[in-house]
C-alpha cells in the first residue's frame, strides 16, 4: 500500500524550483510522454525521475511498484481517451464537424506526446501485454470502429472497401506529420498552429468527400 501523503520528505521534491500543483500527476504525464519517445513501457524509475525533474525517491514516494504506477497510467490514459471520443459519439452534430474536432484534439495530443505512435504500433504486436499495452490495444479498436462509422455517415455509405481505404487514408493523414517525433517546424507554418491545423483538417475533409 502507498504511505500517506500528508507531507512529502524534502528528497521526494521536483528538482525545479517550480512548484508542480500535483506531482503524482506530473509524473505519469511524463511517463507516458517517455514510453512513447523509447517505444516500450519497460522504462527505469531512474528515467522517469530524470524526464519528471524530480528525486528517483520521488517516484518511490508517490508510487509503491511498478505495477501500480501501470495501473495508475492506464486509468490516467483511459481517462483522456474517452474524453476525445465523446467527441466523435456526438450524434446530434454533423459527422464532418464531430471528425475535425476529434482529429484537431488528436493533432495535438500527438504533437504534446511525440513517440506515442511508435509504442501504440509495438504494442499491437506485443505479447504479452501489461495493463497499459492492454488499455492501448483496446482503446485503438475502439476508435477504428467509432472512427469507421461516423465517415460512413460523412461518405453517405459506399461499398467497404472504398469505406476502409477512406478510414485508413484518415488515420494515416493525420499521423503523418508525427511520424516518431515532435513537429519541429517554425510554429505559425506548423500544423501545431491553430490556423494551419485547421487548414489540414479542410484539405483532408474535403478530400474524404470525393
Amino acid at each position: 500500500m502507498p504511505r500517506a501523503r500528508t507531507k512529502s520528505p524534502a528528497s521526494a521534491e521536483p528538482k525545479s524550483a517550480t512548484v508542480v500543483p500535483n506531482v503524482r500527476d506530473h509524473i505519469l504525464d511524463r511517463t507516458i510522454f517517455l514510453m512513447g519517445k523509447m517505444g516500450t513501457t519497460d522504462v527505469s524509475v531512474r528515467a522517469i525521475a530524470h524526464e519528471a525533474g524530480v528525486n528517483v525517491a520521488a517516484v518511490n514516494y508517490y508510487f509503491s511498484s511498478k505495477e501500480q504506477m501501470i495501473a495508475q497510467l492506464t486509468e490516467r490514459f483511459m481517462l483522456g481517451f474517452n474524453e476525445i471520443m465523446t467527441l466523435l459519439e456526438r450524434t446530434d452534430l454533423p459527422p464532418e464537424v464531430r471528425l475535425r474536432r476529434w482529429a484537431g484534439e488528436v493533432m495535438c495530443h500527438l504533437a504534446d506526446y511525440p513517440g506515442i505512435l511508435l509504442l501504440m504500433e509495438r504494442q499491437i504486436a506485443a505479447e504479452p501485454l501489461d495493463a497499459f499495452g492492454e488499455a492501448l490495444r483496446s482503446a485503438m479498436r475502439r476508435a477504428v470502429a467509432q472512427l469507421k462509422s461516423t465517415l460512413r455517415e460523412l461518405v453517405l455509405g459506399g461499398d467497404e472497401q472504398r469505406l476502409t481505404f477512406k478510414l485508413t487514408l484518415f488515420i494515416s493523414t493525420l499521423a503523418g506529420p508525427y511520424p516518431r517525433r515532435l513537429d519541429r517546424g517554425p510554429e505559425k507554418r506548423s500544423v501545431r498552429a491553430p490556423a494551419q491545423r485547421a487548414r489540414f483538417l479542410d484539405l483532408l475533409l474535403e478530400h474524404l468527400r470525393k
